[in-house]
């Protein structure tokens, strides 16, 4: 097995759940996945089966899209309602041209704060379980870049926004922030993850739908599709085994950016073979960064 798994992670469970589910089918082969979802979340969690998870670093890299759900005038611990919930005293009713305005500061680059109850990993612990155990967690802010965010409903305190943004986004953060930037506060009520790069919602596939090796095999897409990020190139068999056994190779016959670092490398029959990545002592040569499968066929 090779390939990745457009799987439709559900509400109040953990992406790791989902993970053992595979696992425990199709064990000893491995699998992981590129992107955690919070219990209250659901959408895509694609999952790399086999050699492909090794190609997490990468899946990393794609842009996500959400649809959330907020109410405002409300703030809790977690910015969510997986712990206490509390009115905010005094907080203003913005109108939905207020919001509109205060959208465009969440725009391109941005430094965001994570919530305390997050995964995020401080001293080797997880920021989350710091937070329970009644510990002090200070989290330095981050720049993500938010490519859209859009108001889809706003009747107060209801909010729905549309969201695409980079990895390593936290959308309760968002809304948070965008609340208090119009005087009141918020949490997230509902969150769906509709699209990972090229993978959508509407195509991912449902836990009750596999329950054997061949229903993970028939779900599993082509692992090329996860590297939107990088040029794809297409070699001969003699050029992918040379890649195969540590030789370097030119890609000169390729129209290839200068400031382009990686290339995957598949064969003709369109399998992933090789990521490679120029030699840092002369950059017309390239070798491998990761290997990934031995197949060939002939030619």
């Amino acid at each position: 097995m090779f390939g990745i798994l457009n799987f439709h992670k559900p509400i109040g469970v953990t992406s790791r759940d989902c993970v053992n589910q595979i696992q425990r089918i199709i064990r000893p082969i491995k699998c992981g996945h590129a992107g955690t979802l919070d219990p209250i979340a659901e959408g895509v969690l694609l999952i790399g089966v086999g050699q492909a998870v090794r190609l997490v670093d990468w899946i990393h890299l794609l842009p996500k899209t959400y649809l959330a759900d907020f109410q405002l005038g409300k703030t809790s611990p977690s910015v969510d309602c997986e712990t206490e919930v509390t009115d905010v005293l005094n907080g203003h009713v913005p109108s939905i041209a207020e919001l509109e305005k205060a959208l465009i500061s969440f725009q391109g680059p941005i430094l965001q704060t994570p919530p305390i109850y997050s995964a995020i990993r401080i001293d080797g612990k997880r920021a989350h379980e710091l937070a329970r155990a009644g510990k002090r967690v200070e989290i330095p802010p981050r720049t993500v870049e938010i490519h859209r965010f859009k108001i889809i409903r706003y009747s107060y305190p209801d909010l729905r926004v549309e969201i695409d943004c980079s990895t390593g986004t936290y959308v309760r953060s968002l809304g948070r922030d965008l609340a208090r930037c119009v005087g009141t506060d918020a949490i997230m009520t509902a969150l769906v993850r509709t699209r990972v790069g090229d993978f959508g919602v509407e195509t991912a596939t449902s836990a009750a739908s596999l329950t054997t090796v061949e229903d993970i095999q028939l779900s599993l897409v082509n692992p090329l599709l996860a590297l939107t990020t990088i040029p794809r190139v297409t070699l001969h068999n003699d050029q992918v085994m040379a890649v195969l056994q540590g030789k370097q190779i030119l890609l000169d016959d390729y129209s290839i950016d200068q400031a382009c670092g990686e290339v995957a490398i598949s064969n003709q029959a369109g399998v992933l073979q090789s990521i490679v990545c120029r030699r840092y002592d002369n950059n017309q040569k390239w070798s491998a960064k990761r290997n990934f499968h031995a197949e060939l066929v002939s030619e």
